[in-house]
């Protein structure tokens, strides 16, 4: 099935590359923790579920290592695209995104790469005006579109200390924040520690916090089929599980909860799909905080890469002991962002199977 959904895919692309543009109708990470991606996934708008008592977290996942099969989803959707963005916009190539993923479910794993690239598109299509090129975003896919405008518009940048209060003014979405941390890391070259620095920038906390999920999500990013890695330094780190709990360990505390929580992306890059391992990694973090806050990255993975297979995200969390509770609170964050807002984060409690599990995710979500 999934191989008929693949090519299926493929065969639509060919048609719409060759002149057959008509697009159909229509149709984002932690306050203080956050999230990214993998395999397979869907990202949406910003609902904001409190991660540690101290602040808000979203859902913002973006672009990770793709296997083959998903590579060549991908490849076919992103020329797709493009050509539809070319000839009829922005606005026009994300009503035709949205419509793929509802189509190829498989495609939700690297839409948010293939609206980051539209994004980066859409600026040198306004010739470097990022207010313009924003006109036509969307949410779609975790408002990848928004973040690849803004990192374009700040890797750029002379001086992104100024331009990250500028280019979100004056209406500061938390969305856009998370663009401004993936952008800050183009700046300044991966360079974490810089990166956040500038983040301390943004004009309150919980903006600080959003545009810190936008640093650990580009450092853990590992498409780099969607050239998303914005330095060569990134590939150990984002290849590497030992090495992504050293960083999150040596995180200051403003922004450690955003580390923990986009972590799982890198064991999961290294292990697909391997959900109950990843959890037994999390355990290994030396914190209660990295252990919570990581659990919570796996939930909301375990949703992330199978939206329309819940019953691996209700093994995952049954499987967590102590940290069950941060589990289902992850699955519940992804499910709503999966729906793009429409739905309550505990509307994922009533697709769980009948069981004690249930009845703690409506208590806890």
């Amino acid at each position: 099935m999934r191989a008929r959904r693949l090519w299926t895919l493929v065969a639509v692309s060919a048609v719409v590359v060759s002149g057959c543009t008509s697009v159909p109708a229509a149709g984002p990470g932690p306050a203080t923790a956050a999230s990214s991606a993998a395999p397979r996934a869907s990202s949406a708008p910003t609902p904001t579920p409190d991660v540690n008592g101290t602040g808000a977290t979203t859902d913002d996942h973006a672009h990770e290592a793709v296997p083959p099969d998903a590579q060549t989803l991908f490849d076919a959707t992103r020329t797709e695209l493009r050509a539809v963005q070319a000839d009829q916009g922005s606005g026009a190539a994300l009503e035709l995104l949205e419509l793929r993923i509802d189509q190829v479910p498989e495609l939700a794993g690297v839409c948010h790469a293939i609206a980051h690239e539209l994004g980066h598109e859409a600026v040198e299509i306004a010739s470097g005006r990022a207010r313009r090129a924003l006109r036509q975003g969307t949410e779609v896919c975790g408002g990848g579109f928004i973040h690849g405008v803004i990192e374009t518009v700040l890797g750029s940048s002379t001086d992104p200390g100024r331009d990250l209060l500028r280019v979100c003014a004056p209406r500061n979405a938390g969305s856009c924040f998370h663009g401004v941390g993936h952008g800050l890391m183009f700046a300044t070259g991966m360079d974490v520690s810089a990166s956040l620095d500038l983040c301390d920038r943004s004009p309150s906390r919980e903006l600080s916090a959003r545009c810190g999920e936008g640093v650990f999500m580009q450092l853990f990013s590992s498409d780099l089929s969607a050239q998303h890695v914005a330095g060569e330094s990134s590939l150990d780190i984002s290849h590497d599980p030992a090495a992504t709990q050293a960083r999150c360990r040596q995180t200051r505390r403003a922004y450690a909860p955003n580390c923990w929580f986009y972590a799982p992306t890198v064991y999961l890059t290294v292990h697909p799909d391997d959900f109950s391992g990843a959890l037994e990694w999390c355990r290994e973090s030396g914190t209660y905080l990295g252990r919570q806050l990581c659990a919570r990255g796996v939930g909301s993975r375990s949703v992330k890469y199978h939206p329309d297979d819940l019953s691996v995200a209700d093994a995952t969390c049954s499987a967590a002991g102590g940290m069950t509770d941060s589990c289902l609170q992850g699955m519940g964050s992804y499910w709503s962002v999966h729906h793009k807002g429409r739905v309550e984060p505990s509307d994922v409690c009533e697709h769980l199977d009948p069981s004690a599990l249930r009845k703690r995710c409506r208590a806890v979500v």
